[in-house]
């Protein structure tokens, strides 16, 4: 029997080549883990467009108010609240008018001057019946509406902070 120099030449070949289906335990946690992640940031993503969604409705109707022949403060005024109350629960905000109206307006806005002047002012100007409203009113209320959704979330995270400091919660 002659030997041949070919070391591979005993090696016999499978009829059949391994199946890669079903594949092995760990690529199904892998792909699990892709899903939940995707539909994490789906969820995200919705979640953000709603919240712009709401900016840019109140933007689009601050322009509607910019637009009026005769734009009075108190619609200002009832636009600011209607964003509000969006993002807050109705008895933390609908009861607010006045003095409280006007620091809540002032705490949740970006700038270090004050929107609408005074406070004095501000509470003369809101009930006081043909108040009409400048440019500086709408550039106002233009930035606060566009800073709030940012106020708001940097507010709730400091008072959450601050209840889980001190142990009072809500209920």
């Amino acid at each position: 029997m002659p030997t041949s120099n070919n070391p591979f030449e005993q090696i016999i070949l499978p009829t059949q080549a391994p199946s890669a289906w079903p594949p092995a335990p760990i690529y199904w946690v892998i792909l699990g883990a892709m899903l939940m992640l995707l539909a994490l940031f789906v969820w995200l993503f919705k979640q953000h467009q709603k919240k712009q969604k709401k900016t840019k409705q109140a933007l689009v109707a601050l322009k509607q108010l910019r637009q009026q022949a005769t734009p009075r403060f108190a619609e200002l005024n009832k636009l600011l609240k209607g964003l509000a109350l969006q993002y807050y629960p109705r008895h933390q905000v609908a009861s607010l008018t006045g003095e409280a109206w006007f620091n809540f307006i002032q705490a949740h806005h970006t700038g270090s001057t004050p929107l609408f002047g005074e406070q004095t002012q501000f509470c003369q100007r809101l009930y006081q019946q043909p108040s009409m409203c400048d440019e500086q009113d709408f550039k106002s209320v233009s930035h606060w509406i566009k800073g709030f959704p940012a106020q708001v979330k940097r507010l709730k995270k400091s008072t959450s902070v601050d209840q889980s400091l001190t142990g009072q919660h809500h209920v």
